[in-house]
């Protein structure tokens, strides 16, 4: 039976099997560690809409009021199974740890407080600062990484068509997500939906949308690519990133 301190499962975009299994899974850790249990949130495509059984993850945030390593051996097993089972993706965090490095990860505690559904104990993530300058700063350090790392990328790939495909989904996912932060930034209230995500930054960003279009098909698993797309496809991306690069650079914060 699911424990009765769970909430908020009802507001979850997700299937009534996946909602159940999370039940079952979310009983699971409280039954470990309830006393030391701080939260479980939900974050991500099961809040926002984008969630797909066959795709996605489930991302889920569990707060303890300490954690170390030997407290996370008893769970370990527990959660490789439903990893397996369901795709389950916990972030084990103490308290403590979650707010000194809020400042550091601006862009995740971004995406969780706006798309997150806290299913047990506090909402630990409302509370926690987000502060422009240091958004502006990760934004410009993981736009700038990624674009130096992308063709190293690609050339270490050549020739491995799964391969390309995984990173071509990998760094257009990380790039709605700076995208989105970059919007933020700009003083807009971006949505939430990758889709409507995109719209903007073809409207507002110039980003093309020709390639916006066929990265959304390409990661939701409607299309895929022949052998002879993948370079185009890369250097569209390519021109994406440099597109969101300049605009992070005319920031005044």
């Amino acid at each position: 039976m699911p424990d009765p301190s769970l909430q908020g499962l009802d507001q979850l975009k997700i299937s009534a099997v996946v909602r159940d299994r999370l039940a079952e899974f979310a009983t699971q850790l409280i039954g470990f560690y309830q006393q030391d249990l701080v939260s479980i949130a939900v974050f991500g495509s099961a809040v926002s809409g984008d969630y797909s059984e066959k795709i996605s993850d489930l991302n889920l945030l569990v707060v303890y009021t300490d954690l170390n390593i030997a407290n996370l051996e008893a769970v370990a097993s527990l959660a490789q199974r439903w990893l397996k089972k369901q795709r389950f993706m916990p972030r084990f965090l103490s308290h403590r740890n979650l707010a000194n490095s809020a400042r550091y990860f601006q862009i995740d505690l971004l995406d969780m407080r706006d798309a997150h559904v806290t299913i047990f104990g506090e909402d630990v993530l409302d509370c926690l600062e987000l502060r422009p300058a240091d958004l502006r700063w990760q934004l410009a350090h993981e736009i700038k990484r990624m674009r130096m790392r992308l063709k190293q990328q690609f050339w270490r790939a050549a020739g491995d068509q799964e391969t390309m495909r995984l990173i071509l989904v990998r760094r257009f996912t990380s790039l709605v997500h700076l995208t989105r932060a970059l919007l933020v930034l700009r003083g807009q209230s971006p949505p939430l939906l990758l889709h409507e995500i995109l719209a903007l930054a073809v409207r507002e960003l110039g980003v093309n949308a020709q390639f916006a279009a066929q990265m959304a098909d390409l990661k939701a698993g409607r299309i895929a690519l022949r052998k002879e797309q993948f370079i185009g496809a890369f250097s569209r991306l390519m021109d994406a990133v440099r597109t969101i690069d300049e605009h992070v650079d005319r920031l005044v914060i």
